[in-house]
């Protein structure tokens, strides 16, 4: 019989190599693949053991791979194919872009995302009848920038079933205005995504994969949300093949409903900051209440002790210091039942952390929980002019998002866009955190290694990330050093490893 013959092996030879592996080393230029593995990595060619061929790309600089550790994938590539609201800086704006889309795409079912209203000079969101002036008869779903508001054409409102429900604003005459939250913004998505045709949502999905390929990520972590996608959606980024890694979460508190995904992740404590309702300790300056929390401290404890009974990571979503100390809370309770070491050995994440107190952090570390954060919050929003100043007042704003408070106390960092929230862009969000607006930032390159190993570690894959003998081949090659360039936004991406499969570029790694 005869024997398979072994894989061929590949050396790569750039202009340098960032490993981003503590055990650091001499300068290295050349790294060997076997199959999916990385075999050897060194300093030159010549110092290189014997290999099939070598592929050069000395004009490039190669690093581990992003991870975005928090992406709603299908809403993320509607938006890449279909309507973005993305910097639409009024009202007016807003509805001229929907107003265009429809006469471009000329389909019943039109979803928009990501409008901000904050500095709109109108001062007001869209309504129900402002979509049935610019587009007559269609039946439209335009989702905020947050993810937790939405407003639907006159005929959609018509069919929902709002009576009892909360988040629906109502008019002076108590008449729906079209502007759902929370509640009311979720049975609204299921009700018009429900009407896209398969087709759409699988372009849709290649779309969010290709672009985040050919930014340098090698994988996402998907957040399903019965509320945001529904658990088809979840289901099929679970089993689908795609272009990149995917490992998908999906927000059930009751573990019968896990379906063989990751528990969590996504899973609401609380709301927003945009739509006033990211439960928070002392107020909204701007009048808007002090947010809400959707589950019972009993029940959050209960999803952290069985998960971690079961030996895996879950994850929630708070972003309020209310809804973050009801996280610290709940995780301190399941160590009191099952052990802290347990518990730590899990990994849980809470997403977002957005407000948070120096005490919270400390008991975040002692706990082993990943801060799952997107940087590119506080540059959309932080600053004495921007959402969260006219939330909560300048100095308050300042301390959100304080990336350098979680570095200090040794809490794991996994950095994520939330797109569409923001865009899928990693560079944008390594640069954000090099220059938090209220000083609490993180030097290049322990940004570049929360937004590469950080993801890594979150989804427990130890046998992946910094660039080691015998870690899976998973990079990026970039134009010049990460670590060096004055801008990395202005790297350009020359191709993309994942599981020593290129993903973006011409790369060949073929046989010999």
């Amino acid at each position: 019989m005869s024997r398979a013959a072994p894989p061929p092996t590949t050396l790569l030879v750039a202009r340098g190599i960032r490993t981003l592996d503590p055990s650091g080393g001499a300068a290295r230029r050349a790294l060997l693949l076997v199959a999916d593995r990385i075999a050897w990595v060194g300093p030159s060619a010549r110092a290189a053991p014997p290999h099939d061929r070598t592929v050069d790309v000395t004009g490039g600089w190669i690093c581990p791979s992003f991870v975005d550790a928090h992406v709603h994938g299908t809403a993320t590539g509607l938006s890449l194919t279909g309507l973005d609201l993305a910097g639409a800086t009024s009202l007016a704006a807003c509805l001229d872009r929907l107003r265009r889309h429809k006469s471009d795409a000329g389909a019943d079912v039109v979803v928009g995302f990501s409008w901000d209203d904050h500095a709109w000079p109108e001062g007001r969101a869209p309504t129900a009848a402002d979509i049935a002036e610019a587009v007559p008869h269609r039946t439209v779903l335009l989702t905020r920038v947050d993810g937790h508001s939405c407003v639907v054409d006159p005929g959609t409102l018509r069919r929902l079933p709002l009576a009892g429900l909360p988040g629906v604003e109502r008019d002076e005459r108590g008449e729906p205005t079209g502007l759902l939250r929370e509640q009311a913004s979720e049975a609204a998505r299921r009700r018009v995504l429900a009407r896209l045709p398969r087709a759409q949502l699988d372009a849709a999905r290649l779309a969010t994969c290709g672009r985040a390929a050919a930014l340098g990520v090698g994988s996402l972590h998907e957040m399903g949300h019965p509320g945001l996608s529904g658990l088809d959606d979840a289901r099929a980024w679970a089993v689908g093949q795609w272009p990149v890694e995917v490992h998908t979460w999906w927000a059930q508190i009751d573990p019968a409903r896990w379906e063989g995904l990751r528990p969590g992740g996504d899973l609401f404590l609380d709301g927003s900051i945009g739509s006033h309702t990211a439960a928070v300790f002392d107020g909204y300056a701007d009048g808007g209440g002090a947010g809400v929390l959707f589950h019972d401290d009993e029940a959050v404890a209960a999803f952290f002790t069985q998960a971690s009974r079961r030996g895996v990571g879950a994850g929630v979503h708070a972003i309020g210091d209310r809804a973050v100390d009801q996280a610290v809370r709940a995780l301190e309770a399941a160590a009191h039942r099952v052990g802290r070491t347990t518990v730590r050995a899990c990994r849980h994440r809470v997403e977002h952390v957005e407000m948070v107190s120096p005490d919270l952090v400390a008991r975040l570390a002692d706990l082993g929980v990943v801060a799952s954060v997107q940087p590119a919050f506080d540059a959309a929003w932080g600053g004495d002019d921007g959402l969260y100043a006219r939330r909560f007042g300048p100095g308050a704003a300042g301390r959100i998002n304080p990336l350098a408070w979680f570095a200090a106390a040794g809490v794991p960092m996994a950095f994520g866009s939330d797109a569409p929230v923001t865009a899928l862009d990693p560079w944008g969000a390594v640069w954000a955190a090099e220059h938090h607006r209220g000083g609490y930032g993180l030097g290049r390159e322990q940004a570049l290694a929360a937004h590469t190993l950080g993801g890594r570690y979150a989804a427990g894959q130890d046998e992946v990330g910094a660039l080691r003998a015998g870690a899976r081949a998973d990079f990026a090659v970039w134009s010049d050093d990460p670590l060096a360039v004055e801008d990395p936004r202005e790297l350009r991406c020359l191709a993309t490893v994942v599981a020593g499969r290129v993903a973006h570029g011409d790369l060949r790694l073929g046989g010999p």
